[in-house]
């Protein structure tokens, strides 16, 4: 498991923080009355948002940071 032998605590930990602020996004946009109509499209970009975040964040420690 050398990838998680190159991720500090710290950097997990800011991992976790960004996963728990999109999953709050996403459970609680269409929550909000005015962001009702928009909710789909609001879900559709963080959700992209994430995954390009995660795989870039993988690629970077790929190449060796």
């Amino acid at each position: 498991m050398a990838f998680l032998d190159t991720v500090t605590p710290e950097e997990m930990q800011v991992g976790r923080a960004l996963s728990l602020a999109t999953m709050i996004v996403l459970m609680t946009v269409g929550q909000v009355p005015p962001l009702r109509p928009y909710a789909t499209r609001i879900r559709q970009v963080t959700a992209a948002a994430y995954v390009l975040g995660v795989a870039a964040f993988a690629i970077y420690f790929v190449l060796g940071r």
